[in-house]
């Protein structure tokens, strides 16, 4: 999904060149998939529609994932789920070149539709991108750059297509999530510690089609019916741009090392305290605020966000959002003995959850054993060892 500022009304004043008008018999109209990119807004790829009609001299590219970092507030309206994305559109040239500048390929599937379907298509890009229309609520998994035209190519040939559902398998939004999110990044760890049951819902086949790519595999073997005849939707597929492969290095600082390390840290360092009869209780205290902040953080997604994926997050077990008020009066020296009731329900919580990950009904990243390890040990260094450390 490409950042926008100005470039939507720049799309606006284009419009009126190619608006209510005719396409020439020669006008194809084609759908580019472009692959992911850097940025995490990019992570998922980008769906957009090119009509290119050579005879009345338009080459123009429309697609629904244009937002803006300067619109009001939009952190605080992202994080609530509340973005709002739109429709805009540019001339090809100009939306080719930004994609080899970010080094992602462009893929183009040239539709096999008939001169009326044609013009339809063109019609409703036209019309959706009027001021008055362009703006829409963004939804992860059901309104997005990709599932909009979806359903924009579906109502061109009045919903007359047949996908190759065959070799369809069974996979949840977050199997889906899974390859496109860098497998072993701070913002891929971070996103999937955020994602809830929601996410571990089984997709059909249609729901595939949030990610472009899998749009673009859909609509490869989409069949249309044609004088009675079952034909392909996609007359053919070119690579308009093929960027270069990008070899990943090891990352010292990558989640797996740094809370592995983490971990192994924290177990050092209680076996010293042990050793040494002396509590760490500066510990304890970057431990539970640490992960209170996280669990903050967690339930304001899952009660207080609309966003679809982050719902009923069953990682709250571990990073209860009470942490960080342990972690405060954990450093007022008289109110320890009275907090011990905290860290065995602590305690005993985290191993019922760790216990009973496989049957839960959210699937977790396997990272947060460690960090359940470590809230653990600290746990019972407070508790079991309480007597032998001064």
């Amino acid at each position: 999904m490409k950042i926008l500022a100005l470039l939507a009304i720049f799309s606006l004043a284009l419009l009126p060149k190619v608006n209510a008008t005719a396409l020439s018999p020669e006008a194809k109209i084609s759908l580019l998939t472009c692959a992911p990119g850097d940025e995490i807004y990019s992570y998922f790829g980008h769906t957009a529609v090119r009509i290119n009609d050579p005879k009345l001299g338009i080459d123009f590219v429309f697609n629904y994932g244009l937002f803006s970092f300067y619109a009001p507030n939009f952190a605080w309206r992202f994080m609530k789920g509340e973005t709002d994305y739109m429709i805009g559109g540019e001339r090809m040239p100009s939306f080719i070149n930004s994609y080899i500048e970010e080094q992602r390929s462009v893929f183009e599937q040239i539709l096999n539709i008939s001169q009326s379907e044609k013009q339809t298509l063109f019609d409703a890009l036209v019309e959706n991108a009027k001021k008055e229309n362009r703006v829409y609520r963004y939804r992860h998994f059901s309104d997005n750059c990709s599932t909009r035209v979806r359903d924009q190519l579906e109502k061109c040939v009045n919903h007359l297509l047949k996908y190759d559902t065959s070799q369809d398998k069974k996979l949840t939004y977050r199997q889906l999530i899974d390859q496109c999110v860098p497998v072993n990044s701070w913002n891929g760890f971070g996103i999937k510690i955020a994602l809830g049951i929601p996410c571990d819902h089984i997709t059909t086949f249609s729901e595939k089609m949030f990610l472009p790519d899998y749009l673009m595999s859909s609509m490869a073997g989409a069949r249309v019916v044609r004088d009675g005849a079952s034909v392909p939707f996609v007359s053919a597929v070119t690579t308009i741009y093929q960027a270069k492969p990008v070899i990943q290095g090891f990352d010292f600082t990558s989640p797996v090392i740094v809370v592995n390390l983490f971990f192994l840290l924290v177990s050092g360092l209680t076996f010293m305290e042990y050793r040494r009869k002396k509590r760490m209780f500066w510990l304890d205290f970057l431990i539970f605020f640490s992960l209170g902040l996280a669990g903050i953080l967690l339930t304001f997604l899952c009660f207080y966000s609309l966003l679809e994926a982050t719902g009923s997050n069953l990682n709250l077990i571990w990073a209860f959002p009470t942490h960080i008020v342990f972690a405060l009066l954990w450093l007022v020296p008289s109110l320890r003995s009275g907090l011990g009731w905290y860290l065995k329900l602590t305690a005993f919580t985290i191993i019922l959850f760790l216990v009973s990950m496989p049957f839960l009904p959210q699937t977790f990243h396997w990272l947060i054993i460690p960090l359940c390890l470590v809230i653990l040990l600290r746990c019972m260094s407070s508790t079991l060892f309480q007597r032998k450390i001064a």
